[in-house]
């Protein structure tokens, strides 16, 4: 990747907090401490340190080392979807 890529999606990145609402929305819980295993790089990163690209048709979910996609999400009006096979798994503590 070159200077121009790298300045051109650094400025069209936020970190993963920035989609705590859509995900609070799927999964009926703060997200944000989440922990993701990267299936490409295995670093393990919180869901609200991810790299969050939100100004496509849906919002791309980035691993921080790697850049590998961790999760997709887009919404329809008739649904929302999310592709997370970026994550070899997502690790939450129980709720009480």
């Amino acid at each position: 990747m070159d200077n121009d890529e790298t300045d051109m999606n650094t400025a069209l990145m936020v970190d993963g907090n920035a989609v705590a609402g859509q995900l609070a929305q799927i999964f009926g819980r703060d997200m944000t401490m989440v922990i993701a295993r990267c299936a490409g790089c295995a670093r393990d990163a919180e869901m609200g340190a991810l790299m969050a690209f939100i100004r496509g048709p849906g919002v791309v979910l980035r691993c921080p080392a790697c850049q590998a996609a961790i999760a997709r999400i887009v919404e329809t009006p008739s649904a929302i979807y999310l592709e997370a096979r970026g994550a070899a798994f997502l690790r939450m503590a129980p709720q009480p």
